[in-house]
């Protein structure tokens, strides 16, 4: 018996010895070997939940997920994400995101266009864009990319942000799944320009993600907390005279729409 192995709690799919340490579990807390722990693609809350039974069935669906990658999926276009890339197949309206959260990269689970329900992009101070099926149009949390201060950045002359991207989804295993979006640290005084770059190049991606969903992301919507929120924001530089009338009423005729 090895130190790091149990041969008392062989895997209750294939019979080999189960992790010591560590071990991925299923219902009842239920070891499962290394080998078949890395075929699995789903939620760490759903595989909590998992019978043998349940779990053979998954396995046997990743088969044909390879399967299907290899015979079926024809991705014709991908968007780059950080370490990863949005691969689309607009024909079978099909996807796939390869990253480790989802399990073996080479076998990365297929998703369907309609299972999509929604994605979010946040960085560490919250939610920046969402977009959610039956939405119009992806929404802007915020149109001021000016960033909050925290307390040990003060004394810095520089300022990082850390960005994931959130999807949603209608699928038997996965219900929502997290990506590095990405990373911006500059200087405090070119941060607006390089968030104003970082969403360029991010723009990609949620149109990609926003048409699956059948919306247009050529425009951008506002929520109407926020606009009143930032007209606020703007009338308080202009009481404090940092900003004359006439930029105030610049800035509050296009948050209107105006």
């Amino acid at each position: 018996m090895g130190l790091l192995t149990n041969n008392d709690k062989p895997c209750p799919i294939c019979g080999e010895a189960t992790p010591r340490l560590l071990a991925t579990t299923i219902a009842n807390e239920m070891p499962i070997c290394s080998d078949c722990s890395k075929k699995i693609s789903m939620a760490e809350t759903k595989l909590a939940q998992l019978s043998v039974a349940e779990l053979k069935v998954h396995l046997s669906q990743r088969e044909e997920n390879a399967r299907q990658l290899e015979e079926v999926f024809r991705p014709n276009y991908s968007v780059d994400i950080t370490w990863t890339s949005l691969n689309i197949d607009e024909a079978n309206e099909l996807f796939t995101l390869p990253i480790h959260e989802c399990g073996d990269i080479k076998n990365p689970p297929i998703f369907k266009y309609e299972e999509l329900n929604g994605y979010e992009l946040h960085d560490e101070h919250g939610l920046i864009e969402h977009c959610h099926r039956g939405e119009a149009a992806p929404q802007l949390i915020s149109t001021d990319p000016t960033p909050a201060i925290y307390e040990s950045e003060r004394i810095s002359s520089t300022i990082s942000r850390h960005y994931k991207l959130h999807l949603f989804f209608s699928n038997p295993y996965w219900d929502k799944v997290e990506v590095e979006a990405g990373t911006v640290v500059t200087l405090k005084s070119q941060f607006v320009n390089e968030y104003t770059a970082f969403m360029e190049r991010f723009n990609p991606v949620t149109f990609a993600l926003a048409a699956m969903m059948g919306v247009d992301a050529s425009t951008y919507v506002i929520d109407a907390d926020t606009i009143a929120e930032e007209i606020k924001k703007f009338e308080e530089l202009r009481d404090a005279g940092i900003i004359t009338e006439e930029e105030f009423n610049e800035k509050k005729n296009q948050l209107l729409g105006n």
